[in-house]
């Protein structure tokens, strides 16, 4: 099973783990489809390298811009970078909190996965 989900799949399952958001803009600006694509592939590695347990899901900008998935506060402030040009696409989260911007180096990622509690391991 691919660890990359999308929303739908995932409301209909009950997974345990870190809740992980690919915030993307493909949506919007769809030539960076490939950017979303190349952070999926580090976060499906670094999640498998880690023993990280995690449910990951891909969440277009608009649907996080109505409610979905990703909060209010965090919204805000990616849209206020946004305004200042400060921002690249895609924005990873773990448990709400953004962790990295563009797409991540598999070390960042790793870095950012193994900061959360043991518990969330795969042993």
């Amino acid at each position: 099973m691919k660890i990359i989900e999308t929303i739908g799949s995932m409301l209909n399952q009950k997974q345990s783990g870190l809740k992980m958001v690919i915030l993307s803009g493909a949506c919007c600006i769809p030539s960076m489809a490939g950017f979303d694509k190349q952070a999926e592939q580090v976060i499906e590695r670094a999640i498998t390298e880690t023993g990280v347990k995690a449910q990951v899901k891909v969440v277009p900008a608009t649907t996080a811009i109505f409610g979905g998935g990703v909060s209010k506060k965090v919204m805000g402030e990616l849209m206020a970078m946004f305004d200042q040009g400060k921002i690249s696409a895609p924005a990873i989260l773990i448990n709400g909190e953004v962790v990295s911007y563009g797409v991540p180096t598999l070390e960042k990622m790793k870095e950012a996965l193994n900061k959360f509690p043991k518990q969330n391991k795969n042993e």
